[in-house]
């Protein structure tokens, strides 16, 4: 029976993707900014069975130059779960083992704390530093 093309489309697509992610899973920073580069990578993309996006990736390995690039391009939905229901912030204390991490993450994903310009804070709001 012969592919149609979404099919091949399908194909190719999960393979890009997968090269992504192994990039981000080997903390290869230079190849994962090459990938974001190119507009057919959805940076939020999940790994078929796990769940898990770049941005989880990179919080379970300590990545951490990978996911500040991640972060910084301003596209991670943070709030995305992974097949066991963890966001990116919970598998960077459990997985990662790197608490600071996590708690950058869940502030970023809930905007408030440490992780939130100043300048968007709440007035009322105190963060660790002051």
């Amino acid at each position: 029976m012969a592919n149609g093309p979404g099919q091949t489309d399908d194909a190719e697509r999960r393979r890009l993707h997968a090269a992504f992610l192994e990039a981000v899973n080997i903390g290869d920073v230079d190849k994962v900014r090459q990938f974001l580069s190119n507009t057919s990578i959805d940076i939020n993309y999940a790994e078929p069975g796990t769940g898990l996006t770049a941005l989880h990736i990179a919080a379970g390995r300590n990545a951490v130059a990978v996911l500040r690039l991640l972060v910084g391009i301003g596209r991670c939905d943070l709030g995305i779960r992974d097949a066991q229901g963890r966001t990116a912030a919970v598998v960077a204390v459990t997985v990662g083992r790197n608490p600071a991490v996590g708690r950058y993450l869940a502030d970023l994903q809930h905007g408030a704390g440490i992780a939130v310009p100043a300048q968007r804070r709440r007035p009322d709001e105190q963060t660790d530093s002051g």
